[in-house]
């Protein structure tokens, strides 16, 4: 008799049951996204949901006859896919009667609900709206707005969570992305129920009470605070000091550019991001400290009691972002499971934890780290023991090695499709990487909670020149490492279609590699070559793009020329590490050309000139003083800068060019005097300012 192989890990629905539920409540949430919603549409979701709950309500009683088990699961699938389409729609301020955006108001009040972003010349931060005047009377309100303020040192603008904010009612829309591969910001302000922002100076607000939010959150903010200042204090290097503020408290808002590159260009970025791996830090050194209260009566239920309580005030304490969120429920569900003596299945655990989370904020769906962390985590516990089961040393220290290998690869594997897709770059030594960074940020990690916990200063100053000491040996490695030859492979740009295909493709290898399957290896192998042709033909067009680009950059200057892999960048910035370049422009020219490889020209920000850019076929004046006898045959681009003396006509006269662009160095005065010149040739010209980018493709 033959012996039949068993399956590695088990997919069946019995053992997963929350998937039932989270996947067309995910489905809903996602699907929302894709239409439009007005009062009509919404009422007609709201009669259909309260119609498949009565059905739902009927079925569930006559479920035990045949004939309505089947409308039973359907109705639960719909019920599910129709809240989490519910859920979003709710929220949107145009469904909403109370808005703060329907109203005309003089003035809004609201609460900070987020810790204020202080930079070099801004503070930022969310308010929810509470209130609004309007005509003189106080109005209850509803909404969130994202306030700038610009700095002011002569007042004290000292913003806190909690505070009780007036301000003036002076919101806009917010902007999409104006330039190619830009992050879209109004995307990510939207995925948190933001819809507006507002810029205000000095005189644009009042504070009306200090610290009235939540009182937990509000406690484990100040304490954060106290404890950045006490590493402050004992942590003398600067850049230790970031990294380990970055590492154990999640704030990441002041390391420098090339710090954060070197962890994203070798694939351990994860460290600096307060997740899963620290929250479980967390809970393994509690649990090897606490295992004496075990011996006590009822010692084991104290013990996960004590752990728990730990483990959610840390989460509380780095901010409640999704993956620490995660982290914080699935240890829950493990203790409970413990206390309960129950066996639990991880598959299932995550899916809960996910249904939990999303239930509460279901725009965390869209958010990319709740992405990542949730197909990291699933990837290691699919991935994980079937290569534990393809080989497993016997060497007790080349098994540690084995294994680590193992959950990063699975971890990699599985988060490359999002990560490809989102940030358009691979980590090439990311598992040489991950090895070498594994017991450095674990010691990190231990010494940052000493550092913490431990009142004595002579104690604290020792530990803080090991904690320097150790974050310096990690960075140096890292540099190293991203330092090597094609350390990190950029300027993938992958569409929906091809993450599609690699999810499709992970799906047919664990199928092959679990149930021993060959019919699923021959369609993965028959997807791979499908996803190269793709991917190779990609590579082709942007090998052979000719173009040139005029970039949105403000009142800043940014022309590219691109030819066939050749990249050159004309900017009125300093280098191509300012932050704006990086942010609006590096994003788009990565497609055609490694970094390094930018040509970068710099035109003199201060000074007033006239420059003549020979890019490709093309000529460009770029036009800010008035205009000279330069040699002016053949323009075909004139770009109109920094509010110059020219007439429209007299410059048309002399250069004939067939289009004008005016960026935001102009002011709104004189476009709005340029516009009324042009109203004839208003085809034959473009104004940047509040405008995408000018991109064309040449022939």
């Amino acid at each position: 008799m033959a012996m039949v192989k068993r399956q590695i890990v088990d997919f069946s629905i019995q053992k997963i049951p929350f998937l039932r539920l989270v996947i067309p409540y995910c489905i809903g949430i996602a699907c929302s996204q894709m239409f439009f919603w007005n009062a009509i549409r919404y009422t007609f979701l709201y009669s259909i949901l309260i119609s498949v709950i009565a059905c739902f309500i009927m079925a569930f009683f006559f479920r035990k006859q045949r004939i309505f088990r089947g409308v039973y699961f359907f109705m639960f699938y719909s019920f599910s896919f129709l809240i989490g389409v519910w859920q979003i729609v709710r929220e949107l301020p145009n469904l909403k009667e109370t808005h703060f955006s329907r109203y005309t108001s003089s003035q809004l009040e609201g609460i900070i609900i987020d810790e204020p972003v202080v930079k070099q010349k801004t503070i930022r931060f969310p308010l929810s709206v509470t209130n609004l005047i309007e005509e003189g009377k106080y109005v209850a309100s509803e909404g969130k707005i994202m306030v700038t303020v610009l700095r002011d040192s002569s007042l004290d603008q000292s913003f806190n969570y909690g505070d009780h904010v007036a301000i003036s009612n002076t919101f806009d829309s917010l902007a999409p992305p104006y330039n190619p591969e830009e992050f879209n910001y109004k995307a990510y302000l939207q995925n948190r129920n933001i819809w507006h922002q507002s810029l205000l100076e000095g005189g644009d607000y009042v504070m009306l009470g200090e610290r009235s939010g939540n009182k937990i959150l509000s406690f484990a903010l100040a304490l954060r605070e106290k404890l950045v200042s006490k590493f402050r204090v004992f942590i003398k290097h600067e850049e230790a000091y970031h990294v380990a503020i970055a590492l154990i408290f999640g704030s990441r808002s002041q390391l420098d550019a090339a710090t954060l590159d070197a962890f994203t260009n070798t694939g351990t970025i994860h460290v600096l991001s307060v997740s899963g791996l620290h929250v479980g830090l967390v809970f393994g050194f509690l649990t090897v400290c606490l295992g004496w209260i075990d011996r006590f009566p009822y010692g084991r239920f104290i013990r996960c009691f004590i752990i728990l309580l730990c483990v959610w005030a840390y989460v509380i304490l780095t901010g409640m972002a999704p993956p620490i969120l995660r982290a914080g429920i699935m240890i829950t569900f493990f203790l409970f499971s413990v206390g309960s003596g129950r066996r639990q299945n991880g598959l299932n655990t995550l899916a809960a934890s996910a249904f939990f989370i999303l239930l509460f904020q279901p725009k965390y769906l869209f958010d990319v780290g709740f992405q990542l962390s949730y197909l990291a985590i699933t990837g290691i516990l699919i991935f994980h023991p079937i290569l534990k089961r393809l080989y497993k040393p016997r060497s007790k220290y080349l098994s540690w090695v084995v294994e680590y290998s193992y959950v990063s690869l699975a971890a990699q594997l599985f988060t490359l499709p999002a990560v490809l897709y989102y940030f358009g770059q691979f980590p090439t030594y990311f598992l040489f990487a991950n090895l070498f960074i594994a017991l450095p940020s674990t010691i990190i990690m231990y010494l940052g909670l000493g550092l913490s916990l431990i009142p004595f200063h002579e104690i604290n100053s020792c530990l803080g020149e090991i904690l320097a000491y150790v974050i310096r040996f990690s960075l140096y490695g890292l540099k190293w490492f991203d330092s090597l030859p094609v350390a990190a492979v950029k300027g993938i740009s992958w569409a929906p279609l091809e993450v599609l295909l690699a999810f499709l493709m992970l799906i047919f290898l664990i199928y092959a590699l679990n149930y021993r399957n060959k019919q699923a290896f021959k369609v993965l192998c028959m997807m791979l070559f499908m996803l190269s042709i793709l991917t190779s033909f990609q590579a082709m067009e942007k090998m052979t793009y000719k173009g040139i680009a005029v970039y949105n950059l403000r009142s800043a200057l940014g022309v590219a020329t691109i030819h066939n892999g050749n990249v050159a960048l004309f900017s009125s910035l300093d280098s191509l590490n300012h932050p704006t370049l990086r942010y609006s422009v590096l994003p788009h020219l990565r497609q055609y050309a490694r970094e390094e490889e930018i040509k970068f020209y710099t035109i003199p920000p201060t000074q007033r000139n006239n420059y003549m850019l020979s890019l490709g076929s093309k000529k460009i004046l770029v036009l800010e003083k008035k205009l000279n006898e330069i040699d002016l045959k053949g323009i075909d681009v004139v770009l109109w800068r920094k509010n110059n003396y020219n007439v429209i006509s007299e410059v048309k006269s002399q250069t004939y060019p067939s289009l004008f662009l005016f960026d935001g160095s102009n002011s709104d005065k004189t476009l709005s005097k340029i516009k009324l010149e042009l109203v004839e040739n208003i085809n034959s010209s473009y104004f940047l300012k509040n405008n995408f980018a000018y991109v064309w493709e040449e022939q």
